[in-house]
């Protein structure tokens, strides 16, 4: 433009600066967005997972029904139970015993303050360790119910239990299932609590006994609590995921797999060790976990779940680790795509509608597959999965509608599939992605504007975005606010094409 000419109004060059290649700029955008969205999926992937036991019909008291008068009558219960237990063995109040146990286990699910306030300040952990030495099997599994649900609840009150981890592994090994049960789900509740109480319990020495309990178990009950307390121990942060490895946990776990395999709720706890294993392994860890053959086992599982009516909770596990195996290498990528059945269950768990989280995890895993290769983007859109992102994207709230939009830019970057696509349906959606306050999303419409303008020919890109209610408008109002210079330059060039003047790129 020369100096004497006047420029086209709304001020776009007062903020024109020296512009960089469109796809380095993209490149950059691509891997920092990958970053950032992989850690954000990793804080909530790594929140607290708690078991509890079904409640009984008869058990509905509520939180405000425990009473100063209630924690009276229950200490009663427990002094009187708890005197001289190793000595007395079966006593004549075996009933008043069990009775006054059964009753705080059930009150400790949902503790009121005056409850909380008798474990954190009175004596109910003194009183409930003095059962460790009881000779009746029935008072110490209830007296390891009241631990167990003490240590599913908030931190403070949880490390009330801590102590008593010597006391809950000598259980773990020893060969009363029940109580090896119940002591497993105790340790895998305090597990869920915290980086500082999964370091206590591992030097503790709880990590062998149960991976060594989760592989040699033929009990189905057993199995389950097993899985749950290693894959909270595999939570990171921690010091010892390299030990799962050492332990053969990947081995164990696949070859447990196949022998529950008929056993969906086995299935289901086996896919969440899995699960957190690949969200936090190494590219050789994720190779090792590829080679037992459990990637094979779970698909098929999923593969059958998927049919059923509501198959969310036994889904989701799968899904994630799927997905997570799907962040690795290129080349751990595009061996899942070669699995049988693997781009099919992804699109069918985004094409069904019945789960929510199903399909957000499915999106994640999608959008992981299409940042690979474009061979493996050419698998999913052959599939037919296109028609189902822009339903999303068009219908669905706005969190949903970016793991969507993420599997759509890679199929139009990576793919280079941009004309493939119903760009004159998804330039509006992606004209409010730029409206948004969501620094994310407004970087997303951006790329999309910018993919179109280049992959669409004989300028079909600018007159899309002509036929958008306030398109360069959003365009010019972006550029005067925004303090991303990537964004500025991106947007400069791209307000240039719209208003057809030339613009230099350097090329790679």
């Amino acid at each position: 433009m020369g100096d004497n000419e006047k420029p086209p109004p709304r001020f776009k060059e007062l903020y024109k600066q020296q512009q960089p290649a469109n796809r380095d700029v993209r490149h950059r955008r691509l891997v920092h967005e990958a970053q950032l969205r992989r850690l954000q999926r990793e804080q909530v992937f790594m929140d607290k997972r708690l078991r509890y036991r079904q409640p009984q019909e008869s058990e509905t008291e509520s939180e405000y029904e425990f009473t100063p008068s209630d924690t009276k009558q229950i200490i009663i219960g427990l002094k009187a139970s708890a005197t001289n237990i190793s000595q007395l063995g079966v006593s004549t109040r075996h009933d008043e015993r069990v009775g006054a146990l059964k009753n705080l286990s059930t009150k400790l699910e949902q503790p009121s303050e005056e409850l909380r306030r008798f474990v954190l300040e009175g004596s109910c952990m003194e009183l409930l360790t003095k059962f460790f030495s009881a000779t009746d099997a029935d008072e110490k599994l209830h007296s390891l119910w009241c631990l167990t649900n003490i240590a599913a609840n908030e931190g403070r009150l949880a490390e009330k239990v801590l102590p008593a981890a010597p006391y809950l592994l000598s259980l773990v090994t020893s060969d009363n299932m029940e109580l090896q049960n119940q002591a497993a789900w105790a340790l895998g509740n305090l597990a869920a609590e915290g980086e500082k109480t999964r370091e206590t319990l591992h030097a503790n020495g709880v990590l062998k006994p149960l991976v060594d309990l989760l592989g040699s178990t033929a009990d189905e009950a057993i199995l389950q609590t097993a899985c749950f307390a290693v894959s909270n121990m595999a939570r990171k942060p921690n010091t010892y995921f390299d030990e799962l490895f050492a332990l053969k946990l990947p081995q164990l776990a696949a070859k447990q797999l196949v022998a529950f395999k008929e056993h969906q709720h086995c299935v289901t706890e086996l896919a969440w060790v899995f699960a957190y294993l690949a969200a936090s392994s190494s590219e050789q860890q994720i190779d090792e976990i590829l080679a037992t053959g459990a990637i094979d086992t779970l698909l098929q599982s999923a593969l059958n779940t998927a049919k059923a009516e509501a198959p969310g909770a036994a889904l989701i596990p799968v899904i994630r680790t799927l997905g997570n195996i799907a962040a690795g290498t290129d080349d751990q990528t595009s061996s899942l795509v070669g699995k049988n059945g693997f781009v099919g269950l992804l699109v069918r768990c985004i094409e069904s509608t019945s789960s929510r989280a199903v399909e957000k995890e499915a999106l994640w895993a999608l959008s992981c597959v299409t940042a690979s290769r474009k061979a493996d983007v050419d698998a999913v859109v052959d599939a037919g999965v296109v028609p189902d992102l822009v339903r999303i994207i068009e219908k669905q709230n706005f969190d949903i509608k970016k793991e969507a939009a993420f599997g759509l830019l890679n199929i139009a970057i990576i793919g280079g599939r941009a004309a493939d696509l119903p760009n004159e349906r998804l330039i509006a959606e992606f004209v409010e992605f730029i409206k948004s306050q969501d620094e994310e999303l407004v970087r997303m419409g951006v790329q999309y504007i910018a993919i179109v303008f280049e992959q669409l020919p004989d300028s079909k890109g600018p007159e899309l975005l002509k036929g958008v209610a306030g398109g360069i408008d959003a365009l010019e109002n972006l550029i005067a606010v925004t303090h991303d210079d990537d964004t500025r330059s991106l947007l400069s060039v791209l307000i240039d094409q719209y208003y057809g003047e030339d613009t230099m790129e350097v090329e790679d």
